[in-house]
């Protein structure tokens, strides 16, 4: 779990919160549900985020054991990220989310 950042409340909300609440990390963990991908894959699918800020993201779910990454061999040499079983288990939450979340209001259209 990042220690730079934190709720200081021992709810499980908050401590869930403390591990993938920065803006970003539960559209990565989103991206990675279907199965690995590389950075350049996360970061063609999260239009508007900065390669430094999904390099942050997934240093810190990374370190909160969210997601694992692997190191493929010659001829790739590529790294592929993936969801730790532990971040698997959010899977459900997510799709709560987008559930609740459909019957929000659509963002205006433009420039982020």
């Amino acid at each position: 779990m990042s220690t730079s950042r934190s709720y200081g409340d021992p709810s499980g909300i908050a401590r869930s919160l403390d591990i993938v609440g920065e803006r970003w990390g539960l559209l990565v963990v989103r991206d990675l549900l279907p199965g690995p991908k590389q950075f350049s894959d996360l970061l063609a699918g999260l239009p508007g985020i900065s390669p430094n800020v999904l390099s942050k993201r997934l240093r810190e779910l990374i370190e909160g054991e969210v997601v694992g990454y692997q190191d493929l061999g010659a001829p790739d040499r590529v790294r592929v990220y993936e969801l730790t079983e532990w971040g698997r288990g959010l899977e459900p939450v997510l799709r709560h989310l987008e559930q609740w979340g459909q019957r929000a209001p659509l963002p205006p259209a433009g420039p982020r």
